[in-house]
């Protein structure tokens, strides 16, 4: 919760990707509240009301996870609606002189975003995609499994457009960023 919050505050996508972490760590044990409160809540070491109120947090978390029929496999709908966001604010920024600094950045990724979709059809936007891809690179080297310097280059690239992404996004909601 506490890390949570600052990255909602600072980069959208760091925010999205922690959570999709979170969700699999929740599935990870069982959806299990106490589990849950002895694996991870206790290790941010912290007592009393913030203790409890990361506690609730997970537990919110599990409840959504049951009520939304995701106890497997998929994303919250909260998280889907972030992702639905920040695609459609970068839809505005193409289409807008708003920031004409994005556009190039966004462009020198474009073929990547595109080879990638046809890797992952399900994903319904830009920003789907290359989340899913970082998401799917983060899982790889979680499991220590081989990854081409091709894949690194990419997932560099990915995260780079998404940081300037997440920075205009940052920006706008702050009300410095006109559209």
């Amino acid at each position: 919760m506490l890390v949570a919050k600052h990255k909602r505050k600072e980069n959208i996508a760091e925010y999205i990707l922690y959570l999709y972490q979170i969700e699999d760590l929740i599935r990870a044990f069982g959806l299990d509240t106490n589990a849950i409160n002895e694996n991870l809540v206790a290790r941010y070491n912290v007592e009393g009301e913030t203790a409890k109120e990361i506690s609730e947090w997970y537990r919110n978390l599990v409840v959504m996870l049951e009520k939304e029929g995701k106890q497997e496999k998929g994303h919250l709908q909260f998280l889907i609606n972030q992702v639905n966001d920040l695609n459609e604010f970068h839809l505005r920024l193409m289409q807008t002189q708003a920031a004409p600094m994005y556009a190039p950045v966004f462009q020198a990724v474009a073929g990547l975003v595109n080879e990638l979709r046809q890797k992952n059809p399900a994903a319904e936007s830009d920003v789907q995609v290359a989340i899913d891809g970082i998401y799917g690179y983060l899982l790889l080297k979680i499991q220590n499994k081989n990854i081409t310097p091709e894949t690194e280059d990419a997932v560099k690239r990915m995260s780079q457009w998404l940081s300037q992404l997440s920075k205009l996004f940052k920006d706008f909601e702050a009300g410095d960023l006109e559209m």
